[in-house]
């Protein structure tokens, strides 16, 4: 058989009650010194489990069960904070509805736009016409026609851009 004794790993496994390594279990069975080790281990441990077993019992008659009216008792912080979130919590929305309500009237239009009359429109090309032979006299010709229809064109889409 073997020569090498068990390792610290395979005393741990056996110990731990895993039969899968073959040949640490038959090492065990042939070999004397190998056997004693893992009968005073295990003795070792069956008495730690004795002792910790009568420690967690003497332990347990130590402690004294808290009556119904303490576990009561101590609960109740935990409620006051959770009543005094949803307080909190009710509060502030409260005073958000009523700033969103004032706020609300205000940002309505005063007044509404209305497309120009027909009036407003020739005076404005009229003006524009002036403008247009001002500049005339300072450079290059621009035609009255094509001032009319672009100014006319500008004026409406200000006007849809302001009522959308």
């Amino acid at each position: 058989m073997n020569l090498n004794h068990l390792t610290d790993e395979q005393f741990a496994e056996l110990l731990a009650g895993n039969k899968n390594d073959e040949h640490a279990r038959r090492h065990v069975e042939c070999c004397a010194a190998c056997s004693q080790e893992l009968a005073a281990m295990s003795a070792a441990v069956g008495d730690l489990n004795f002792a910790s077993l009568r420690w967690a019992e003497r332990r347990a008659l130590d402690i004294k069960v808290p009556s119904q009216w303490a576990l009561n008792w101590h609960a109740l912080p935990g409620w006051g904070a959770t009543m005094a979130a949803v307080l909190i919590f009710g509060v502030a929305l409260g005073a958000h509805m009523q700033v969103r309500n004032s706020v609300e009237p205000a940002l309505q239009p005063a007044h509404t736009v209305s497309a120009p009359s027909a009036d407003e429109l020739a005076e404005d090309n009229q003006l524009m016409r002036s403008i247009n032979n001002e500049l005339s006299e300072q450079g290059p010709q621009v035609v009255a026609s094509d001032v009319d229809a672009s100014s006319h064109e500008a004026r409406h889409r200000s006007i849809r851009e302001v009522s959308n």
